[in-house]
């Protein structure tokens, strides 16, 4: 009778240990990009474009810059996000919906709570109400336009939908399990190109392109608890006791795929 209740009660206590979630790194490498820590940035004479390629499934958006003293157009119909040769056209005559924008506040979700919490204290998320304006929505246009001096965000596209598989790695790890498949640019699960068409004019009669190159270099599956960190926010030198969540592996050349456990899973 006690071996009957014992064992239950182990299984209970492996489940219970186990991670729930799991985490997918893909670490990217380029011909032709500037690693400017926070960003990935090219340039030449006209435009200067940066990505942050950091966030779940990838961030594909990026910000182009106008460096001339003209107005430049760019054309979204003919710029492309192309994976392993298929090509996702950027306008796609979508709707979006964005926050705010403030000059003075780029901070994520979390830093934003914190600061409703510093101009608001004692008062819960929940009972601060929406200012108006606070999103905008908006249609995408297929020609752009950027002012001299000026930057714009393009909206992309996941880079990265499913978890690569291989058998060098376990889909579920333990932190024993934690292994690395490594690629040049000709064995890459993943090759990417980002082209980008625009002129000095709105009729795009004398148009030009651009096309940046990157892949998929090393590919790490982690148990959430070897992927992510909790830290206090902090600014100015002074610590909140609103801990969020970090990242030690964040580059601006990484991205991550966010996966729970399966039953019955198999362990590649």
């Amino acid at each position: 009778m006690k071996n009957k209740i014992l064992l239950p009660a182990i299984a209970l206590l492996i489940v219970a240990c186990t991670p729930q979630n799991y985490y997918q790194l893909v670490e990217t490498e380029n011909k032709s990009l500037i690693d400017e820590g926070n960003i990935l940035s090219y340039e030449n004479q006209d435009i200067k474009i940066s990505y942050d390629l950091w966030g779940n499934r990838g961030n594909g958006s990026f910000t182009i810059t106008n460096k001339t003293e003209e107005d430049i157009f760019i054309d979204l119909k003919r710029s492309h996000l192309i994976i392993n040769g298929f090509a996702y056209t950027y306008f796609q005559n979508r709707n979006f919906t964005s926050p705010r924008i403030s000059p003075f506040n780029s901070g994520t979700n979390d830093e934003i709570s914190e600061e409703r919490r510093i101009k608001l204290p004692g008062v819960s998320d929940k009972k601060v109400p929406l200012e108006s304006g606070e999103t905008v929505t908006f249609n995408e246009e297929r020609i752009i336009s950027i002012p001299p001096g000026c930057s714009k965000l393009v909206y992309g596209f996941d880079l990265q939908t499913e978890t690569f598989r291989d058998c060098s790695l376990y889909r579920f790890p333990t932190t024993k399990q934690i292994f690395t498949s490594e690629f040049d640019y000709n064995s890459s699960p993943l090759v990417y190109k980002n082209r980008i068409t625009y002129s000095f004019d709105e009729s795009m009669s004398q148009s030009k392109n651009i096309e940046n190159e990157f892949w998929a270099k090393k590919i790490t599956n982690y148990p959430e608890n070897s992927f992510i960190s909790y830290e206090n926010i902090q600014f100015c030198n002074d610590s909140s006791g609103y801990k969020t969540i970090y990242f030690p592996e964040k580059k601006a050349s990484s991205f991550y795929l966010k996966y729970k456990l399966e039953p019955g899973r198999l362990d590649h």
